[in-house]
């Protein structure tokens, strides 16, 4: 691909198709040293869109490359991950190819092939011949280990001084008007992939008053904090995970103090119309595990041993998966006794070897370590997030996990 011009910017409008913030080469050099976001703007002589734009944030492990047609529609999407000092990793393509000119930038129609890659040669690959909604063929990503991870060096600032960067080409709108005139930096269009984050206050949900709105049912109000059950974890190693499948347990990375903990839910209230009349809804859309008796001051992802927050693609986070809507709180070291206990109560209706809790709640013990597992219902098969909360001293304080109850849920 012939490129006549090599500009840079702070960042880049997508709907818009232009940069905004122009940086000179020097300015840009100094963010790529920083790890500070900026993007890379590829443009051919007499071609008013650009053929291809990179956006490179060093600091956040990430490197976008987008591949423009003619009518600055996006054909390629490219993500790619630092995963070594110097090499990429290829976590996702996305090719698109559109059916006349009047499709519109990713038209949901247009045919569409995804690939999501993981490293060790993992990943899928899942072809949309009608786009979104037309039904799509999955099959396991064919791109060998060589296709998969890309030199450092091919892109950022120093890619492409070769080329003799300049500022946009006289003629080519940018954001604050016609190239010559200096866009001021905006922060609303262009970022790095953020992994995702609880999405509501998890303290206002344990605060008795505290008013949220639902779109299902409407206004709902905290009215009270239930106990559910004290956990003994003397081990100081905490698993989530589904207690239905005891060949895969979750162990979060952190540790916490050996001890017992108290598990609780906190209870929802409102009233909503139902045929005609006024019918009261509880829900209970949180469950977490304290830890210490001390405010939350933030909140992060509970991770295990082989989650590597790089891979994770915009706003998705690291959970467990259950296909009973089941989740539980377990001592790690007798998880393997625990769990297998939690399974013969529900597969071959073992006598005495579960406790039955309020609400579908179920506990197991093991005297022998001292050790127990509770579970809890989240209301919904899939993937679910642990949340972390630590107090002022950075010491893990609460462990959490947002229920379907809370899909949505909004703070009034």
């Amino acid at each position: 691909m012939a490129v006549g011009d090599v500009s840079y910017a702070e960042g880049w409008d997508a709907g818009a198709r232009v940069e905004f913030g122009l940086l000179t080469p020097e300015e840009a050099t100094a963010r790529d040293r920083d790890g500070e976001p900026y993007v890379v703007v590829l443009r051919e002589a007499g071609r008013a869109v650009p053929t291809e734009v990179h956006l490179v944030a060093w600091r956040d492990s990430y490197v976008g490359q987008w591949v423009y047609d003619e009518w600055g529609r996006r054909t390629r999407e490219v993500d790619l991950r630092l995963l070594e000092p110097d090499r990429l990793f290829l976590r996702q393509y996305v090719e698109r190819r559109y059916a006349s000119p009047e499709q519109p930038d990713r038209a949901p129609d247009a045919w569409r092939m995804t690939l999501d890659l993981y490293p060790g040669g993992k990943g899928g690959k899942i072809l949309e011949e009608r786009g979104e909604g037309g039904g799509s063929y999955h099959t396991v990503a064919d791109v060998p280990e060589g296709r998969r991870w890309y030199p450092r060096s091919r892109f950022g600032v120093r890619a492409h001084r070769a080329r003799g960067a300049v500022p946009a080409p006289a003629g080519v709108p940018t954001a604050n008007g016609m190239a010559g005139e200096m866009p001021a930096a905006r922060e609303d269009v262009w970022r790095p992939p953020r992994p995702g984050r609880p999405g509501l206050d998890l303290d206002a949900l344990f605060r008795p008053g505290e008013r949220f709105v639902s779109d299902h049912i409407g206004e709902l109000t905290v009215d009270r904090v239930r106990h559910i059950a004290t956990l003994r974890v003397p081990s100081g190693r905490l698993v989530v995970a589904d207690g239905m499948e005891p060949d895969d347990p979750r162990e979060l990375t952190e540790r916490i103090p050996p001890g017992e903990y108290p598990l609780e839910t906190t209870v929802l209230v409102g009233e909503y119309e139902f045929m005609g009349e006024r019918v009261a809804a509880v829900e209970e859309p949180v469950v977490r595990l304290v830890v210490r008796d001390e405010p939350v001051v933030s909140w992060e992802m509970g991770l295990s041993a082989d989650d590597d927050p790089r891979l994770l693609l915009d706003g998705h986070a690291y959970g467990f998966g259950t296909d009973g809507a089941t989740g539980c709180f377990s001592d790690a070291a007798a998880w393997p006794v625990l769990s297998e206990r939690f399974l013969s109560y529900f597969r071959d209706q073992a006598e005495g070897v579960a406790e039955c809790l309020s609400d579908g709640c179920v506990r197991v013990t093991d005297d022998d370590s001292g050790s127990d597992l509770v579970s809890f219902c989240t209301e919904g098969d899939g993937t679910w997030p642990v949340w972390l909360g630590r107090s002022a001293d950075g010491e893990p304080a609460v462990v959490a996990v947002i229920t379907a109850w809370s899909q949505d849920l909004r703070a009034v």
